[in-house]
Parts: C-alpha cells; sequence; structure tokens
C-alpha cells in the first residue's frame, strides 16, 4: 500500500513554480530523449542511412500535417483558455466541454485520417518527386498504417492540456517517454518480422501508450465521459474555432516548410532525409525551450491579463535567460564534440562512414539553428500571451518562403550540407523577424533588460571558453586513445566532456552567473527543504 500510495504522490504531484515546472519537464524530456537515441541507434545500425529509412521518414509527413495543424493548434490557443474559463465558473461544466471537444476532434481526426489513407498514393507520388514507383508506393502502406497515429496523440493532447491545467507535469511528460518506448518495441520485435510495416505500426504502439498512461489521473480528476448538449456551448464552439483558425494558418505554413524540405531531400542522395531527421531527433532544444517556454506561458498570460508590466517583462527577460542558460553552452559542446557524439550514437551495423561523415557535418551546421529554435517557440508564446496572432503569421510566411527557396538552391548547389545550411538560416531569419514585430511589446528602459544582457554576455563568454579547452583536451586523449575502438572513443568523450562541464560550472559560479545560482537553489531546495547559504 506504502509503494502504491508513493507512486501515486509521484504522479500527481503539482509543480508550483515556473522553473520548477520547467525542470521537471526538462528531466523527463531528457530521459525521453536518452530513449530516442536508443531508438535511433537501432534504426541506424537496422537500416543504415538507406532509402528504406527514407521512406520510414517520409511517411511520417502526412500524419504529422494533420496532428500539428489541427491538434496542437487547438490545444496550444484556444482548448485550454475555454476550458479554464469554464473550470473557474462551473467544474461539471467544464468536463462537459471536455466530452464536446474530445467527440468533435474524435470524429475530425477519423475522417480526415480516412479520406488522406484514400488518396495516399495520389499525394504522396506528387510530395516524394525523387522517389521511384516501389518506394512511394512501400510510403503510402506506411501512411496508411501511421493515420492511426494522429487519433491516438490528438486525443492524448487534449488529456495533456486537462492535466497541465491543473499543474499536473510529471504523467504529461512521461507519454513521450512511452511513445519512444513503443517505436522501439517495433524496431525490435516487429521489424524483423514485418519490415518497414513493424516500424509504422510501433509509432501506433508507441502513440497508445502516450495516451493510456494519462488516462487514470484524467479519471482522478472528476472526468466520467459527462453527457453534453452542444447548443450549451454554440458560442464558444464558435470562439474555438476563430482562435484555432488564426493559429493554424501560421501551422500550416511551417508545416508547409517541412513538407518541402522532404520534397528537397528526395533529390538529393538517398539517405539524406534520414540523416537530416536523425541529427533534428536527437538535439536537445526540446529537452530545454520547449519545456520552459510552455512552463512560462500560463503565468505571462496571467500578468498580461492583469496588465502587470513590470512583472511581464522580468519574467519575460528572465525565463529568456534560464532558456537560453541551456541551449548556448549546449551548442557550443555539440559543435565540439560532433565527431564522438554521431560515432557513438549511430557509427553501428549498416550505418557506415560515408553517412557518418555526411552526419556530422549537418550536425554542425543544425546544432546553430537549435538556438534559433528555442527562441522562436518562445517568442511565439510570448505573441500568444499578448493575444497576438497576427504578427506570428506574417513573420512564418515571410520567413518560411524565401527560407524554402534558400533550400532548394543551397541543396541543388551543395547537397546535403547545403539543405542542412538553408534550414539553419530560415531559423535565423524568423528569429529576427519576430524579434522586429516583438520590438511593440517590449520595453527597453526596463532594468530587467540591462540585467538579461549582462547574463547572456557571461554565458556566450563562458560557454565558449569552455568549449574551447574541451575540444584541446579532446584532440590531446585522441592522440593518446585514439578513435579507432569504441571503448577509447568513449572514454575520450567521457573525460574531455566532464571537464567541459566542470569549467563551465566554475567559471559560472567564478562570475556569479544568476541562473547557475538559481538552479542550484532549486535543486537543494528540493533535496534539503531549504535555500543554499550563497544564495539564501
Amino acid at each position: 500500500m506504502a509503494v502504491k500510495d508513493t507512486f501515486k504522490k509521484i504522479i500527481n504531484h503539482k509543480s508550483e513554480t515556473v522553473l520548477e515546472a520547467g525542470l521537471l519537464m526538462s528531466l523527463l524530456t531528457f530521459l525521453g530523449s536518452i530513449l530516442g537515441l536508443v531508438r535511433n541507434a537501432l534504426l541506424a545500425s537496422s537500416f543504415g542511412a538507406s532509402q528504406a529509412l527514407d521512406i520510414y521518414y517520409a511517411s511520417f509527413r502526412l500524419p504529422d500535417l494533420i496532428y500539428n495543424i489541427f491538434i496542437l493548434g487547438a490545444i496550444s490557443a484556444a482548448f485550454i483558455p475555454l476550458f479554464n474559463d469554464y473550470l473557474a465558473r462551473e467544474k461539471e461544466k467544464s468536463w462537459q466541454f471536455v466530452s464536446l471537444i474530445l467527440v468533435l476532434i474524435g470524429l475530425f481526426l477519423i475522417i480526415f485520417g480516412f479520406i488522406i489513407s484514400i488518396f495516399a498514393d495520389s499525394i504522396l507520388a506528387k510530395l516524394l518527386v525523387g522517389f521511384d514507383e516501389a518506394s512511394v508506393a512501400q510510403a503510402v502502406v506506411l501512411t496508411r498504417i501511421m493515420m492511426i497515429q494522429p487519433f491516438l496523440l490528438g486525443i492524448s493532447s487534449v488529456v495533456a492540456g486537462i492535466l497541465r491545467s491543473f499543474r499536473l507535469f510529471f504523467v504529461t511528460s512521461l507519454s513521450p517517454l512511452l511513445y519512444n518506448f513503443g517505436i522501439i518495441l517495433g524496431v525490435i520485435f516487429l521489424v524483423p518480422r514485418l519490415g518497414l510495416k513493424g516500424l509504422a505500426y510501433g509509432v501506433v504502439l508507441g502513440a497508445f501508450f502516450h495516451l493510456v498512461v494519462q488516462l487514470p489521473t484524467l479519471w482522478q480528476l472528476g472526468y466520467r465521459g459527462q453527457k453534453f448538449h452542444f447548443a450549451d456551448f454554440k458560442r464558444n464552439f464558435q470562439k474555438l474555432v476563430v482562435i484555432m483558425s488564426s493559429r493554424a494558418s501560421s501551422i500550416i505554413i511551417s508545416q508547409l516548410f517541412l513538407v518541402g524540405i522532404t520534397a528537397i531531400s528526395t533529390l538529393l542522395k538517398a539517405g539524406t532525409l534520414a540523416i537530416i531527421n536523425l541529427v533534428d531527433s536527437f538535439l536537445p532544444y526540446t529537452t530545454v525551450a520547449l519545456p520552459f517556454a510552455d512552463a512560462a506561458f500560463p503565468q505571462l498570460s496571467k500578468l498580461e491579463a492583469e496588465n502587470q508590466s513590470e512583472e511581464f517583462f522580468q519574467v519575460f527577460f528572465t525565463t529568456l535567460s534560464q532558456i537560453l542558460f541551456f541551449i548556448i553552452p549546449l551548442t557550443c559542446w555539440i559543435i565540439v564534440f560532433r565527431e564522438p557524439i554521431v560515432r557513438l550514437l549511430l557509427g553501428y551495423g549498416k550505418f557506415d562512414w560515408t553517412a557518418t561523415n555526411t552526419t556530422i557535418k549537418i550536425l554542425a551546421i543544425l546544432a546553430l539553428g537549435m538556438i534559433f529554435q528555442s527562441i522562436n517557440y518562445y517568442f511565439l508564446k510570448v505573441f500568444f500571451a499578448k493575444k497576438d496572432a497576427r504578427r506570428p503569421f506574417w513573420a512564418s510566411l515571410i520567413a518560411y518562403s524565401i527560407g524554402l527557396v534558400s533550400c532548394y538552391q543551397l541543396a541543388i548547389k551543395f547537397g546535403s550540407s547545403g539543405l542542412a545550411l538553408g534550414i539553419l538560416c530560415t531559423y535565423c531569419l524568423y528569429s529576427l523577424i519576430l524579434f522586429f514585430f516583438l520590438k511593440k511589446y517590449l520595453d527597453f528602459s526596463q532594468p530587467s533588460l540591462k540585467k538579461f544582457q549582462s547574463e547572456l554576455f557571461k554565458i556566450i563568454i563562458i560557454s565558449l571558453i569552455s568549449s574551447l579547452i574541451g575540444g584541446i583536451v579532446l584532440s590531446l586523449l585522441s592522440q593518446v586513445l585514439p578513435f579507432k575502438k569504441v571503448i577509447y572513443l568513449a572514454c575520450d568523450t567521457l573525460i574531455a566532456g566532464l571537464l567541459t562541464l566542470s569549467i563551465f560550472l566554475g567559471l559560472g559560479r567564478y562570475l556569479k552567473l544568476e541562473e547557475l545560482l538559481v538552479l542550484k537553489d532549486v535543486i537543494f531546495k528540493k533535496i534539503h527543504g531549504t535555500k543554499t547559504r550563497e544564495h539564501s
């Protein structure tokens, strides 16, 4: 009984602050990323940078397109605010509203999935312009299987949004970990029997796990599939459709950009699409930027509603500093350690040296893009807190339109590295346009801006110094323990990596980096229940 109660306490843990919620979500996302690395290593080992893996990733495009446009847009910008309004007034009404949304989203995804499945061959034949007929036919089969995924993830995303409204971040962050676990099971047990179809069924299994793990907590909150009358929610449903439409328009543009990248990659050497997706999947921006931005969004929205401008700016710059505190050093370290990272994570089985060398180059380029992706995601949350979806739409339209043309031209001229460079330029341009639009809301006379600039300078300096020393040490160690043996490669990387981290922490402590001191306080408080003496 004690074990059961402890488990319930962990699952139902409520996060009280932005930093605590962000750290918790980052930790669980990190664990999910480790499973993602295992998944990628298994894929690389089993298929290499091959046409088969290109087909697998290409088959994600239509299911992901449906999910990102119609589910993420609705949940992030429309459903949750309306649900919270009902929750504040009448809890039973809020559960009826949940039933309405679940039914409508479920029906919509089933109908749309059925239509996509019917016309998948025609759509993919036009999209995958570089694939032969046999490859397109395989992609069609996998796409039809994976159209089950948007339905499961759509329902799961609604549930996750509800749980986060109750500050239940643990179980919602656990579900992506189980999603990767389902795919790993597919690689290990289904691929040997079913081939590429086994991968598709593994994706569906992961989506099923993603949903099921959250349902017990939803039940404990009081949801029982309450009956509803559509007439009672007609006005707010119309409002939901309007808000969702404005948000979805920006997502459509970004998704069309990714569709374009998929099409361009099919014109290049076989394995390009697989390498781009493999690199993106183990870049850690989703471990830091997304959780902190998601955790800050409710507080920014609240401060905006209360017209607390000074507090809004303080939270804005503090959260941005926390995001950059993690993402800038990670970017520098990934660039320095790119060779051992790729060789340790992917360099096995059918993933040959040519694929490894190409991946190393692309990783260095897209690692820089990780900084801009993190900033972009956070800036979008700030715009939504300001109830402004119009400027992000124009920013995405301009950046992705110019970016797609640049990606094509660079890819044709420089191959896969050119495509990666085009993606980097697109993210950078998007950041600049978003910042230009965001200046309308920023007060540059705020003291919090000067503090942010000071902290950012410290972060950049200690990130560069620690990376430079780490790179030198790694090079020296490789002379003693050559990279030819995996055990030597792992030892060199571990020693140099620990030294790099130690230098970063030491310099941060010496320069009294605020983010480092606050992080230390949070960890110390969780362990001992008090703040550190140094920063109390």
